[in-house]
């Protein structure tokens, strides 16, 4: 009785290793199939011009105004850079939702403002933007991040729902910068000019 189930057993642990090593090779195999860039990308037409979506994009100071994070995650604590607004202008910050670093690497009032990004404990270093366009009397502002996930077969995988994971964030996020910029636009040209 004794070896019949020690023998069943043998039978199940082979069974299982070999199922076990199946998956784990499938795993892989797809992983490796799978592309670990990250293409994020949504936009949005506001109705101010490049220069008042600019004063709020380009001043670290002023994201507090529309950026979807702090209402996604109020334990967040930002630390300003000596350099606010600008090329060089940098942030870091640290939440319940993880902690990161983000540099203005690139900053044009007609064009938008390029940023170099990392998250802590990820060692890849994404790019991200705001890119204005002129859409007739509008603007039409894309706010994008692009990079390399690692590591390799993992990031593949998280790659594939970033998109998902991050994409709603980035609508809210430009759905208030519209609603800011506008309000502002509204103001501006509301002011008497001086004769």
């Amino acid at each position: 009785m004794l070896i019949h189930q020690s023998l069943i057993g043998t039978i199940n642990m082979k069974t299982f290793l070999k199922v076990f090593g199946s998956f784990t090779l499938l795993f892989v195999v797809v992983g490796l199939s799978l592309s670990n860039n990250i293409n994020i990308r949504r936009s949005i037409t506001i109705d101010a011009p490049f220069s008042v979506i600019h004063s709020q994009v380009n001043n670290l100071n002023q994201w507090t105004e529309w950026s979807p994070w702090l209402t996604m995650d109020p334990t967040i604590k930002t630390t300003m850079g000596d350099i606010q607004s600008g090329v060089g202008a940098h942030q870091s910050w640290v939440g319940q939702s993880g902690a990161g670093k983000l540099t203005f690497t690139e900053s044009s009032e007609n064009s938008g403002v390029v940023y170099d990004m990392s998250f802590e404990g990820d060692s890849t270093m994404y790019q991200a933007g705001f890119d204005y366009q002129q859409s007739g009397n509008k603007t039409l502002v894309t706010w994008y991040m692009t990079g390399e996930m690692q590591p390799i077969i993992i990031g593949n995988y998280f790659a594939q729902i970033m998109d998902a994971l991050m994409g709603d964030s980035f609508t809210t996020g430009l759905e208030k910068l519209k609603d800011v910029s506008e309000k502002m636009s509204v103001k501006d040209s509301s002011m008497p000019v001086a004769e």
